[in-house]
């Protein structure tokens, strides 16, 4: 490390000691004249924050009043004599105020305390006179009864019709809620105010004063020149703030600051004894000596002890920015630091890998953090000894590690990998357990230059892929991946808009008898045209359902059959029922039958025109929730089919404890059975069991002539498939409904 040379810092230390000597002895000469101006200063400052805190807090008292007003007056005439009271005992409630009442013009006062009528005649009067005018009422009676101490009374006009008033709304306020203004705090409780009026009498006091009137007082002592009694009179008058200084008989030094009030014209006179400031004063430049001369022994040792530090300094930074404080291995900020020159070390044929542990959190929860913690270790550990010293690695976060290693070609890499794998099972699963430890691995490939961080997200794809596979969890980034990615992206970021400018419609596959071809109903599938391109249901389907947009979508199907049976049946045509497919997502939507019935009433059309059609493994995965699903639809009067039974999940249960009103039967289910007798009787067994329970059976799938003649033979009720039609627009759908058969 670089030696540092102290003696610039000696020369520092001299001149500031220099200067800052100078200052202090400045500053003392400065303290006297100072001091008296910081006195008044502060004394203003504090009497004009108390004037403000007092006019604000009429100012809020007059709009409580004001605003309380307002129900009494909009109810004017009141319907019964209990309105008031009972308006007046609500407010009471939630507000600060001591009392609240209304004085009406006959002479009627009411309380929102009944047993509480502390105001004389005299005062009631005084409030009226005021508020008639349509002014605010502010005054304060020294003693009234039931309060052994001076009230405030506020009012405010009631005047229902903008006309004359009818009497007014007036609040008692009991004199020590205003104590807090006039302590002075901001002084230390060393100072208060009291509140006069222009002929000095004394409205409200902090602490008692030897006589009722100001100038009274102030005639006993000693005012400061040039400021006399009478000057201070016609200042007063005049409405203007003035501070006057006066000695007591005992030789004390104090300060009334007079500051004109916003209300009645009154006047808040701030009393602070001038020692309080002084003394404070004075304690700050003895501070500011004591403190110059630790600052100035503290300065001298700082600079020995920089020096020591600075470097411990440096190692602990460059820690805290670039080691993991777990592991101790490289963090995610050192890698990114050092991956341009580690890459270029392995003459760029190297390759990323991202890898994590696979369900860690399992370890975690029956072993505990600590446990879990130790795992991590061991892992950086195994890392630091595999790795050469060309290759670099880092714990990205929680069980995740980044790993750039040397790459030839994918066998010998692979090889490396599972010996990897390998060796962290052995050497790292947590003692006493039996949960084997399993990591999967992402690898890119870097064959470009690309941002580190791209790569990066490569190899957070490749590795999404290999978690999902059972064994041999090591998977390379594919850019189809990446472009099926983009894809799903712009999906999303079109299907709103989509959805709004129609570009979803509806195409109709018949559903046929199988005897005569007549159509017997149809199936509504969706159709999305694109930019002129026509987007794939497994496009967008899956999805959709991964997102939740299929519930708009479905929806929006169910409404367009709604409207197309609607236009049917106001052109007198031909009606056949129309199935719509649901997603498993509406099982757990409380608003889906209440949508499907809206929007039939809203057409006007009798439910059993829409038939829901319900996945066979969504019923399977949730059969209890599907029970009362499929029970509220008939309630509602809404046939329910099986759809895609015999797909893989089929359970006699399924049939024993839901009640459908069609099974479509899988073209999966159907495929193969001619050259395959076996197969032929499981089809007609399934179709003889569905048939007994009183069930429909549609096939779908039914391609050829040999399949609809066997389907027939077994009982099969509707068929729907290529060999009679392929889905088709609602034109041409209409166009064969006309035609009434399809044979």
């Amino acid at each position: 490390m670089q030696r540092v040379s102290f003696r610039p810092f000696f020369i520092f230390a001299l001149i500031a000691a220099i200067v800052v000597t100078a200052g202090v002895v400045l500053y003392w000469r400065q303290v006297t004249v100072l001091l008296e101006k910081d006195v008044k200063i502060h004394i203003a400052d504090a009497a004009r924050d108390s004037a403000s805190d007092f006019d604000r807090l009429v100012q809020t008292d007059r709009e409580i009043l004001t605003t309380s007003a307002l129900p009494i007056e909009d109810a004017y005439p009141w319907k019964d004599e209990s309105y008031v009271p009972e308006m007046l005992a609500r407010l009471d409630t939630n507000n600060h105020f001591d009392l609240l009442g209304v004085a009406l013009q006959d002479g009627t006062v009411i309380y929102s305390t009944p047993a509480n009528r502390p105001l004389s005649q005299a005062a009631i009067r005084d409030l009226l006179k005021q508020t008639n005018a349509g002014k605010f009422y502010i005054s304060v009676r020294p003693r009234e009864k039931n309060y052994p101490s001076a009230i405030l009374i506020q009012a405010v006009p009631l005047d229902p019709n903008d006309g004359k008033p009818i009497g007014a709304l007036f609040s008692v306020q009991k004199e020590g809620y205003y104590r807090d203004v006039l302590a002075l705090s901001a002084m230390g409780n060393d100072g208060h105010s009291i509140i006069i009026n222009r002929a000095g009498d004394v409205v409200l006091s902090y602490e008692k004063l030897p006589a009722p009137n100001i100038f009274s007082v102030l005639e006993r002592f000693t005012l400061d020149a040039p400021l006399t009694l009478n000057s201070l009179r016609q200042e007063i008058a005049q409405g203007k703030s003035v501070l006057v200084g006066y000695y007591t008989p005992d030789d004390q030094h104090n300060f009334w600051q007079f500051v004109p009030l916003g209300t009645n014209g009154w006047y808040i006179v701030s009393a602070v004894p001038a020692k309080y400031v002084e003394e404070q004063a004075t304690q700050v430049a003895k501070l500011s000596l004591v403190l110059f001369g630790v600052v100035f022994f503290v300065f001298y040792l700082l600079f020995f002890f920089l020096m020591r530090v600075r470097e411990e300094s440096n190692r602990q930074l460059f820690t805290t920015a670039f080691v993991d404080p777990l592991t101790g291995v490289d963090n995610f900020n050192r890698m990114c630091e050092q991956f341009p020159t580690v890459l270029a070390g392995l003459n760029r044929q190297a390759a990323l890998v991202i890898f994590d542990i696979n369900k860690f959190k399992v370890i975690n929860d029956l072993h505990g953090y600590e446990r879990g913690n130790e795992v991590l270790k061991r892992v950086a550990q195994v890392l630091q000894e595999e790795l050469s010293a060309d290759e670099s690695f880092c714990r990205l976060s929680a069980d995740n590690f980044v790993l750039l290693l040397k790459y030839q070609d994918r066998r010998s890499f692979l090889k490396r990998l599972k010996a990897l794998a390998a060796l962290l099972k052995r050497n790292c699963t947590v003692e006493d357990s039996c949960l084997m430890l399993d990591v999967a691995f992402g690898i890119y490939e870097i064959t470009e230059d690309i941002p580190f961080y791209i790569m990066l997200d490569r190899a957070h794809l490749a590795l999404e892929h290999a978690k999902t596979r059972t064994f041999d969890k090591c998977e390379f980034y594919d850019a189809a991946d990446r472009n099926r990615i983009v894809a799903e992206q712009q999906i999303e970021n079109t299907m709103e808009a989509a959805l709004a400018n129609g570009e979803f419609e509806i195409y109709l596959q018949p559903k046929c008898d199988f005897v005569t071809g007549e159509i017997l109903g149809a199936e509504a599938l969706v159709r999305w045209m694109h930019d002129d391109r026509a987007v794939r249901p497994d496009e967008f389907i899956p999805l959709f359902e991964r997102n939740g947009f299929i519930l708009k979508l479905d929806m929006f199907i169910m409404e367009e059959a709604a409207r197309l049976l609607s236009t049917w049946q106001a052109n007198s045509m031909p009606i056949v029922p129309l199935a719509v497919n649901f997603s498993r997502l509406h099982l757990n939507d409380a608003r889906f039958i209440p949508q499907m019935r809206r929007i039939m009433a809203q057409y006007n059309i009798p439910n059993k025109l829409i038939e829901a059609e319900i996945t066979e493994s969504v019923i399977f995965n949730n059969l209890e929730r599907a029970q009362e699903v499929i029970g509220g639809l008939h309630l509602y009067g809404f046939p329910v089919a099986m759809d895609d039974f015999g797909s893989g999940y089929s359970s006699l249960n399924v049939l024993k404890e839901l009640k459908f009103d069609s099974i479509k039967l899988d073209k999966e289910f159907l495929s193969g059975f001619e050259e395959n007798p076996r197969a032929q009787k499981v089809i007609q067994g399934a179709i003889n069991m569905i048939k007994t329970l009183g069930v429909k059976v549609v096939t779908e799938g039914v391609e050829t002539r040999e399949q609809a003649d066997f389907l027939r033979r077994c009982g099969a009720d509707l068929a729907q498939g290529y060999f009679f039609s392929r889905p088709v627009t609602v034109t041409t759908f209409e166009q064969l409904l006309q035609k009434k058969t399809l044979l």
